[in-house]
């Protein structure tokens, strides 16, 4: 059985180790652009063009080589129950099943239990609680070795340009560049993982789309609350916790006109040293400027060092932290194509359409209201920041969703023949998750109950 892994990312990397505990003879080609420097989109040389907002999901948010996104992101591995949707469709309610289902046998893949329970803590918001990957042991490809998997050719440095297809259905073989050498490999079956937009724009010129338009959404984040005292909200406490090298962390889940919304806590907004930690852990950047933030808030950073190692919790300076709210953007407006202007590989580049929709901002006071509501029952001490909706960028938001119509899991499992595409793009909600680890038990599912069928 020979296998094509297309991008060695998030999704790539876990593709590959449920694949071999499945199938240990199986022979798997692994393509990437990248190596084991993880570069952001400019600096491996694509190009994208933001018509119209200040959205940055691609040139912020998207990472090349091996690990992509999750070298970067040391993200919280959240999944589905039957408390996010109102009203899911029918593949949303197939991926809540199987999240249901798997979620903690996905979990134990990383060493991670969450037992914590949601709960409501009001009639229109209820509380998830997320485990991070350690920020020492995030990067998926490192985590599962795939460098040291004797079933697995990885060729780096290879562009995939296209797919061929001669019906639309059946993959023949991939096209990539390696060395500006346009080069193709055919394979029993294929696995897209290089990314929400790379794979729509794999997708796109390959011809495999049903226009040459992908429409998408994502979440719009707003920083909206000051919060005074104490990081209790009622009986439910919000500070960041520390199992190991791990944060566990809470928010709140609403929902209103079938558009979901989170409240998160951000801690320490300004404080110098805290911001030089997470360049550093997050994005692998040092400047010598991040020594003399420690020097010049000397009681800060011994409070921050206590709270950490000792109280084993998230400092909270000045006893103040913030409340984001991000609500599903609920524009059906908002798309992808390819674009006229190409790349240094000289493959043409995306053009991005995105603008929060007509009525994101009456859902943004909808969301903002019942969190008033909430703050005022529970006698919170806080401070309204924001009237209006406004398209912030912070961590964790770009997490694009609705790329596809699947009617059901069954139609994902089946839309090609013998190729699985797997992103965040596959979901039709997004929900109030950072929704990357809610697709990895759909992928063992379809590894462990449907591609043997698909090879016969």
């Amino acid at each position: 059985m020979k296998i094509a892994v297309l991008g060695a990312g998030t999704y790539g990397s876990y593709v590959i180790n449920s694949l071999i505990e499945k199938y240990p003879k199986s022979e798997i080609t692994l393509f990437d652009v990248g190596d084991k420097h993880v570069k952001s989109e400019e600096e491996i040389g694509f190009f994208s063009s933001l018509k119209k907002s200040m959205y940055k999901g691609l040139t912020d948010g998207r990472y090349f080589g091996f690990g992509g996104a999750s070298d970067k992101w040391g993200g919280q591995l959240l999944t589905y129950t039957d408390n996010d949707f109102a009203h899911p469709d029918d593949f949303m309610r197939d991926v809540i099943r199987l999240d249901k289902k798997s979620k903690d046998e996905m979990l134990s893949k990383f060493n991670i239990e969450n037992k914590f329970p949601e709960n409501n803590v009001s009639d229109k918001l209820f509380t998830k609680t997320g485990v991070w990957l350690s920020a020492l042991h995030r990067n998926f490809f490192h985590w599962f070795k795939i460098n040291k998997r004797k079933q697995v050719r990885i060729l780096s440095h290879c562009r995939v340009v296209k797919l061929d297809s001669k019906d639309g259905k059946t993959i023949d073989a991939v096209v990539y560049k390696e060395n500006g050498e346009e080069k193709h490999q055919s394979f029993d079956f294929y696995f897209l993982t290089a990314g929400a937009f790379e794979s729509v724009r794999i997708l796109l010129s390959s011809g495999l789309t049903k226009s040459d338009k992908v429409y998408f959404s994502d979440h719009l984040s707003q920083k909206v609350f000051k919060v005074k005292e104490t990081t209790k909200i009622g009986n439910e406490d919000y500070v960041f916790r520390m199992r190991g090298t791990s944060l566990i962390t809470k928010r709140m889940i609403g929902e209103v006109d079938d558009c979901s919304f989170y409240i998160h806590p951000v801690f320490n907004l300004k404080f110098p040293f805290f911001e030089s930690v997470k360049e550093v852990l997050f994005k692998h950047h040092f400047e010598w400027k991040y020594v003399w933030n420690i020097f010049k808030d000397i009681p800060n950073v011994i409070g921050f060092a206590w709270a950490v190692l000792v109280l084993r919790r998230m400092y909270v300076m000045n006893n103040e932290w913030f409340l984001y709210i991000d609500i599903e953007n609920p524009s059906k407006d908002n798309y992808v194509m390819l674009s006229a202007k190409t790349d240094k590989f000289g493959v043409p580049g995306l053009d991005v359409y995105y603008e929060a929709g007509k009525d994101a901002e009456a859902i943004f006071i909808k969301a903002k209201d019942i969190a008033i509501e909430h703050l005022n029952a529970c006698g919170s001490d806080y401070e309204v920041l924001a009237e209006k909706i406004n398209v912030q960028t912070c961590e964790d938001i770009y997490h694009p969703y609705g790329m596809f119509d699947f009617r059901n899991v069954e139609d994902y499992y089946s839309r090609w023949s013998n190729m699985l595409v797997v992103t965040t793009g596959c979901l039709s909600r997004s929900g109030g998750i950072n929704p990357t680890a809610s697709m990895l038990p759909v992928v063992d599912d379809f590894i462990s109950e449907y591609l043997s069928t698909k090879l016969c």
